[in-house]
């Protein structure tokens, strides 16, 4: 039976609640134990003849006759009930079988008793509807198949899959163990702004979102606060970590999500030989916490966390796999090397910087681990202090655990200057391309200048617990992030919406055929993010010739030809209809800045900017009234 169906004899039923005068939502429940407290003290129970009040979810029923066993699920254990005719008020079991479903909340009072199976049982005597559910479970069987749909309803998967249910759990043991590690040796737990107005903390590409209020563009965070946390320690706060949410607008794979938890935590007068000896207690003081155990399955390899960790040292590394130094090669030399083993790079963001970063994690996925990344180079880490035996490495570590990064710390830089100077040249990566290269923030470089203690700190991801797990990154969070389905539009709707609304656009052709060809670009792909819904019947079209062919555009778009004045008369009665407007113009081609940009709309009235081209979604009506004396651009 197909959903819409179903749902339209559950609100059948749902309706027939409602006319016998019974609350189909009620407020509140009048339980007297979960349905843990009496699976696990249900001879106690039993013996005392007691009348409980339990409440759960329907996950099945069955029974014919004068019988109904159903099965239900408070989110603490699950448990079997009996409906007998003859030992209730017939109205009552009549209404049971007439109105309940799987899916539905109820509330039963009863006695307890044991069946001839040996099944924990109670006999109910009434009961009332708790919330009445209006579409159905998956069979708790077969549960949801599709990858998709899994997580898309990700709370039918929790509800029907007790490993995913573990998970979670473990999930929430994972971070308290963090918290109470670092609470009893003194830490204390800090929020940090999540939107900044420069990114600190790490090399990766961010969001972008404007501030309505002030009026300015943001970041989402790419760290937990990192340079927030080092200013508390310039405050005079010795100890400090925050646990949060931080976003990286970059690729998705099974270990890299774009929003994710992280922990970060900082120590003043510690250093990261003293940081190494208390990260690896807490490893293992997680993964007993969170998992009761220290020995995992990593990559097929079987990792223990309690034997003695490893030290990796990164120039090494390279060179033994590459040839390549680390320190003095070129970045010609490094290109080379990535060519030459078919390492794929961006030819126009690459530099020494990632080509060595792309070289190490070709090597970085052969380490099982546990153990400890050390030497890495100056220019690759702009944040660390530089090792006083050797100033050409920081004193910095990566953890690594099955041939990936399970953590970072080092001794933190506090020398202002130092970091003035790195911030620089990280803001020349930047202005040559690499996007993911460390924003200067001279804020930070100020607070140093009043005095930051020397300090240690570290930093991890959720990618660690789905390690452990031995899951996906995605499937080890509870709510991964889904990119919405469109709704479908049947093609009635679609010829209504095309007959009431329709894109148009106006071009100049004097300003001749490439640069107003760009402008009527630019407008379709403003114009388009208006719309959400497809309204063509077809998504694809196949040639003669058997190729399909993508049909790429939300909605038509008619071009039209028009000059200054008509142009500017279209964008005026667009504002007085209170419609949204899209222009591209010669300020727009010529502006080198969003400054200058906004400095050019500025010195000119709306009839004199300089259109290129002008368009909307507008009503029919108006295309007639304003439109039908222009003609199609060609």
């Amino acid at each position: 039976m197909a959903l819409e169906e179903i749902k339209k004899i559950r609100l059948e039923k749902l309706a027939k609640i409602q006319e016998k005068g019974f609350f189909a939502y009620p407020v509140n429940t009048t339980r007297t134990a979960t349905l843990k407290e009496i699976v696990d003290n249900f001879l106690e129970k039993l013996e005392g003849k007691e009348v409980v009040t339990l409440v759960g979810r329907i996950m099945s029923q069955r029974g014919q006759g004068a019988l109904i066993f159903f099965d239900f699920f408070d989110g603490t254990a699950r448990m079997q009930g009996l409906l007998k005719k003859d030992e209730m008020e017939e109205s009552h079991f009549d209404f049971w079988r007439e109105v309940i479903d799987t899916g539905d909340f109820v509330e039963v009072t009863g006695e307890l008793f044991i069946t001839k199976s040996g099944q924990q049982t109670i006999k109910v005597s009434t009961w009332r509807i708790l919330s009445k559910s209006l579409l159905p479970l998956p069979d708790s069987w077969y549960g949801l198949k599709d990858e998709e749909e899994v997580f898309r309803k990700r709370y039918i998967d929790i509800l029907l899959n007790e490993d995913v249910r573990s998970s979670i759990e473990k999930r929430s043991k994972f971070w308290n163990a963090f918290r109470t590690f670092l609470l009893e040796r003194g830490y204390i737990e800090v929020e940090t702004p999540v939107l900044e107005t420069t990114t600190g903390g790490a090399d990766a590409r961010p969001f972008v979102t404007h501030h309505n209020a002030l009026d300015m563009e943001v970041y989402l965070r790419i760290s937990c606060g990192e340079l927030w946390q080092k200013k508390l320690l310039v405050a005079g706060l010795p100890k400090v970590f925050e646990i949060g949410r931080i976003f990286r607008n970059e690729g998705i794979s099974h270990e890299h999500a774009q929003d994710y938890t992280q922990i970060e935590f900082y120590e003043a007068f510690s250093d990261y030989k003293k940081g190494m000896e208390m990260v690896r207690d807490l490893y293992i003081y997680v993964a007993k916490k969170a998992f009761d155990k220290t020995v995992f399955t990593i990559q097929g390899v079987e990792v223990d966390l309690e034997k003695e960790w490893e030290m990796y040292d990164y120039v090494a590394i390279i060179k033994d796999a590459f040839g390549i130094d680390a320190f003095s090669s070129s970045e010609e030399e490094i290109i080379s090397k990535l060519k030459e083993h078919n390492v794929s790079f961006d030819p126009k963001a690459i530099n020494k910087e990632r080509g060595i970063d792309l070289l190490w994690k070709v090597c970085r996925k052969k380490i099982v681990g546990p153990g400890f990344l050390i030497n890495v180079p100056v220019y690759m880490e702009p944040l660390a202090k530089k090792s006083e035996k050797d100033p050409r490495v920081v004193e910095r570590f990566q953890i690594i655990l099955g041939g990936s990064e399970m953590g970072k710390g080092f001794s933190e830089l506090n020398d202002p200057i130092d970091q003035a100077e790195r911030f620089a040249y990280q803001e020349s990566l930047r202005d040559s391309g690499d996007d993911e290269a460390h924003m200067k923030d001279d804020s930070f470089v100020e607070a140093l200048e009043y005095g930051m203690p020397p300090a240690f700190g570290f930093g991890v991801s959720e990618r660690l617990f789905s390690v452990l797990s031995g899951k996906p990154l995605r499937e080890a969070q509870i709510f991964p992030l889904m990119k919405p389905i469109l709704p479908k539009v049947s093609k009635k709707e679609a010829e209504e919406r095309y007959r009431s609304k329709k894109f148009v656009a106006i071009a100049d052709p004097s300003h001749g055929y490439g640069i107003t060809a760009n402008a009527l670009g630019q407008l379709g792909i403003s114009i388009g993010g208006l719309s959400k819904e497809k309204i063509f019947d077809k998504e694809t079209l196949t040639d003669k010739d058997g190729n399909t062919h993508y049909v790429d555009g939300l909605y038509p778009m008619t071009n039209l030809a028009g000059n200054q004045t008509e142009m500017a008369h279209f964008v005026s009665k667009c504002v007085e209809a209170k419609i949204q407007f899209f222009d591209f113009s010669m300020i727009m081609r010529k502006a080198h800045t969003d400054e200058e940009m906004q400095k050019g709309y500025q010195e000119c009235k709306t009839s004199e900017v300089p259109y290129i081209a002008v368009g909307a979604l507008i009503p029919k009506d108006f295309e007639k009234e304003f439109l039908s004396g222009l003609k199609l651009f060609s």
